[in-house]
């Protein structure tokens, strides 16, 4: 068996001599020099990468230092807070008027370092805390759940009417669900952050979602589900039966949104 090893390995090395030194070298030394040279050039681009990779983890190591330090994350937390305190007032006022409540509930987060940094090696964005300032919109993130589908765009009209909040963009996804068949208003705003007293604000990006507590149900089961670890034919089969979860929640929204519309035409009816 040893015999049969040690002949196999000298009949690939003779192939691979054979087909790197042209027959015109013909010299032993001449084919050694061949082959040194290629190692050379192997070992530089080895090195070379991974010179690349050690740049690549420094830059990482100081962009998760700067984006996780206090001076950085104040304002955005700062911007969570002024939000939340909005979302309040316009709860209390319109829950007053509307004789109901108009906003079931509130959340609102920091998006982490680890996070920021995924989402800019994902996007391919330079990995600079001055990058992730102006490319990422949800480093402060708040969401509204809301009971009905109108309340909504009601609340989101209210938002883009709130003079110190400057608009920057709208993506619909209640008229226009993403593939998945996931549905939210995302709103993103610019919302100023007072740090320090005498000086002008700071204005930082700020993404609110709105949705229907529905929606939200969809949506916490769709996120923290582990179906994505599912081998890919039966994923398929999964994503359908999320899609048409969806679509059955478009129809509770719709279908409650009558139902409160008909009991309110019977209140004044009686009135």
């Amino acid at each position: 068996m040893v015999i049969f090893i040690v002949l196999g390995r000298y009949i690939c090395i003779r192939c691979f001599y054979k087909a790197l030194i042209p027959e015109d070298v013909g010299s032993l030394s001449a084919g050694i020099k061949i082959w040194s040279g290629i190692v050379m050039v192997v070992n530089d681009s080895k090195e070379e990468k991974n010179e690349t990779d050690r740049q690549f983890d420094r830059e990482c190591a100081l962009f998760l230092a700067a984006v996780g330090s206090e001076s950085f994350r104040a304002p955005y937390e700062d911007a969570c807070r002024n939000i939340r305190e909005k979302l309040e007032q316009i709860n209390d006022e319109l829950s007053r008027r509307m004789g109901r409540k108009f906003i079931k509930s509130v959340d609102s987060r920091v998006k982490s370092p680890q996070s920021c940094l995924d989402k800019m090696v994902d996007k391919k964005y330079e990995i600079t805390k001055q990058a992730a300032r102006e490319r990422l919109n949800d480093i402060a993130g708040v969401r509204a759940v809301c009971f009905f589908l109108d309340d909504v765009y009601k609340l989101a009209d209210i938002l883009l009417g709130t003079p110190e909040y400057e608009f920057v963009k709208l993506k619909d996804y209640v008229k226009k669900p993403k593939a998945s068949g996931y549905q939210s208003l995302h709103l993103i705003l610019k919302v100023p952050s007072y740090q320090s007293a005498g000086r002008e604000p700071d204005y930082v990006k700020a993404e609110i979602q709105i949705r229907t507590q529905a929606m939200d149900f969809w949506s916490d089961i769709e996120h923290h589900f582990v179906y994505k670890e599912v081998n890919d034919n039966d994923l398929s089969e999964v994503e359908e039966e999320f899609l048409k979860c969806a679509k059955s929640v478009r129809k509770i929204d719709k279908q409650m949104l009558k139902i409160r519309k008909k009991i309110l035409r019977a209140k004044r009816a009686q009135a």
